[in-house]
């Protein structure tokens, strides 16, 4: 047996209710039965859902946001293809993870501190994709803090996908002139 694939599935499986459920779907037993497994496989490879949890955000993390940002630092495009790349993922991105993690963070300290994270992550990265345009450090920070937060309550309201000239627009407004 590959364990380390099973414990994969587990945490596939994990994001999966987070996102379908919120924190209210990371019940073990549901969960090994979706997968057709037991719930000492569960036990193998967490102690306890209290671990689960922090491996469930640590792979958030890892997934979501490290990894994004790796995937873009080996993109050898021009500097404004690479934002393009960047707002056009967040645009398209399937939200409903980070709002249930978003919204979990809100009750729960552990949570919170991962999300903070996250966030930092991901406007510091935004920053430096603006700052290789041409914008300012200063002026980077503060349309990287901006577009995310914009990002963070498109991804609240869970309505339509961004047009192809919307997009346009709103990459216009973040390339200096």
């Amino acid at each position: 047996m590959d364990t380390k694939l099973d414990r994969q599935r587990w945490l596939s499986a994990g994001l999966q209710a987070l996102a379908n459920e919120g924190p209210e779907g990371l019940r073990i037993m549901p969960i090994a039965e979706q997968l057709g497994v037991t719930k000492g496989s569960f036990y193998w490879h967490f102690r306890n859902l209290g671990e689960y949890q922090a491996a469930l955000l640590e792979e958030w993390e890892q997934c979501y946001t490290r990894e994004a940002i790796d995937w873009m630092e080996s993109d050898t495009s021009d500097p404004e293809a690479k934002l393009r790349t960047w707002i056009t993922g967040a645009a398209y991105a399937d939200c409903r993870l980070d709002r249930a993690i978003r919204s979990w963070s809100l009750t729960n300290a552990n949570v919170r501190e991962v999300r903070s994270r996250v966030d930092r992550d991901r406007i510091n990265y935004l920053a430096k994709l603006l700052r290789n345009i041409g914008w300012s450090e200063e002026e980077a920070m503060t349309l990287g803090h901006w577009t995310y937060w914009a990002w963070v309550g498109y991804a609240a309201l869970d309505g339509p996908v961004s047009t192809q000239t919307q997009l346009k627009l709103i990459l216009s407004v973040l390339t200096p002139r």
